[in-house]
């Protein structure tokens, strides 16, 4: 009889929390470390004399058993962060499209010099001397997010002027767009290549304003079992009666798509943070440089194809890209971290993902939203006085250790997977070490009728599993 109301208090904790702390040694039957195998260490007693796992690549994955029917859970590490600035966990939402919700988790930046505020529904943190009041600024100069969002500017403008772009942009890409007297107004030339993909023809322009979703079509170019290069197809997107404000126009495509020409009367619109130009091979003989502007200070480059390998320049920083499937960050000098500078790559063929955005006429820049925080960002001497983000301040534990915090809504009763992000962590020769873990799963405390709705709401999870 104790025994088996041991096993009814863990399974219906009065207080509705059930809390599991363990080593990190890989023997807890509650969370499975991260795998694949050859990105860290086997779990356990370490060289150096600790107990837990050590990160030397990522991304990697793990795994961690639901004890029933919760509403949250809340994931706690205790680490230690070797030349790793920044951690971000992902929690798998979506199995086909393997999508995760991600939330920051650990910030070498934010440890000294920065205080948390919240005020209102505005949490972040603001830069010590600085008073809390600066969280609510309006001024995306001084303003940084990390896996948070700001309203948006209420813009508009009066007056269009036609220009066309030649650009070869490859794979999805999000424009960021002001209209012009109510209306966003682009013509687009769409070539399918046809290089890699399953025999999937068909891409998407969807505009959204916040989480509204105003406008979708989709996008096909050739047969569904056609191998062959498609002939570049025009299309239009036009949208009226559009209020003032900022929108993103998103084509979703993978990288087999190419936009070979931008036309547009909007005035304001930049790209980003993702802007990659692809090769011109079979469209046309010359290679398509990158010449734009941007207002990112860091940004990550990377080629996949020999053509590729080149020098990459930001303003005046350089950094030469000598190897393929390899980032190489790109970082602007320190007197020139103020306003929009060029990058540039004579040879295009080049991806990069950067903290700001992408403007391919200077005329067109302008501020949607703050830059994020990155791995790279040094936001104190980048004049930043806060930032918007619902990270949680870590515990420090002494000797490097810290204890780090996030929270997800659990929608269902099954496993939870998990990706942990460690940007740039092997070519910076940096290490992530987890000694221990607790996980705490919350629903409602119980109450006679408490009791019986969760009572059906673990029939029912248990019924789903065997199902």
């Amino acid at each position: 009889m104790v025994f088996a109301g041991w096993i009814l208090a863990q399974r219906f904790p009065a207080n509705g929390v059930a809390t599991f702390s363990f080593p990190f040694d890989g023997r807890s039957p509650w969370f499975n470390p991260f795998q694949p195998g050859e990105r860290v260490t086997s779990p356990g007693k370490q060289p150096d004399g600790w107990t837990g796992q050590r990160i030397l690549q990522e991304p990697v994955y793990g795994s961690a058993r639901v004890p029933g029917a919760y509403d949250s859970v809340d994931v706690a590490f205790d680490i230690r962060a070797k030349s790793q600035p920044l951690a971000e966990l992902g929690l798998l939402r979506d199995e086909a499209s393997f999508a995760f919700e991600i939330k920051p988790l650990w910030s070498e930046a934010l440890t000294k010099g920065w205080h948390p505020v919240s005020i209102g529904d505005r949490r972040g943190f603001v830069r010590d001397g600085f008073a809390d009041s600066e969280l609510l600024t309006d001024d995306f100069e001084k303003l940084m997010v990390w896996q948070a969002s700001t309203s948006e500017p209420l813009l508009s403008d009066k007056t269009g002027l036609w220009k066309t772009f030649d650009i070869s942009l490859r794979g999805g890409h999000d424009f960021q767009v002001v209209p012009v007297n109510g209306t966003i107004d682009f013509k687009f030339l769409i070539q399918d290549v046809n290089r890699s993909r399953d025999p999937k023809n068909t891409a998407a322009f969807r505009l959204t304003h916040g989480d509204d979703v105003l406008y979708t079509e989709s996008v096909s170019l050739s047969g569904v079992i056609d191998t062959r290069m498609s002939e570049p197809v025009e299309k239009n997107i036009r949208i009226n009666n559009l209020a003032p404000g900022v929108y993103k126009l998103s084509f979703v495509a993978d990288d087999d798509f190419f936009i070979r020409s931008v036309s547009t009367q909007n005035r304001h619109w930049v790209i980003g943070p993702r802007l990659y130009v692809g090769d011109t091979v079979g469209y046309r003989a010359t290679s398509t440089p990158l010449l734009v502007y941007t207002n990112s200070i860091h940004a990550v480059a990377d080629t996949f194809h020999n053509e590729g390998m080149q020098t990459v320049s930001i303003g005046s920083a350089k950094t030469n890209i000598d190897k393929t499937h390899t980032p190489f960050v790109l970082s602007r000098l320190p007197e020139e971290r103020a306003g929009w500078v060029q990058l540039a790559a004579g040879k295009g063929n080049v991806r990069v993902i950067g903290d700001g955005f992408f403007a391919l006429d200077r005329d067109a820049s302008f501020l949607p939203r703050p830059r994020r925080l990155t791995v790279d960002a040094n936001p104190a001497g980048e004049g930043i006085t806060a930032i918007l983000t619902p990270y949680s301040a870590p515990t420090e534990l002494g000797d490097g250790w810290y204890r780090v915090t996030t929270s997800y809504a659990l929608h269902d009763t099954s496993d939870l997977k998990f990706s942990l992000a460690l940007p740039n962590i092997f070519t910076r020769g940096g290490t992530f070490d987890i000694r221990a873990a607790t996980i705490a799963y919350r629903r409602p405390a119980l109450s006679p009728d408490q009791f019986m709705q969760t009572l059906r709401r673990e029939v029912s999870a248990i019924v789903n599993r065997l199902w």
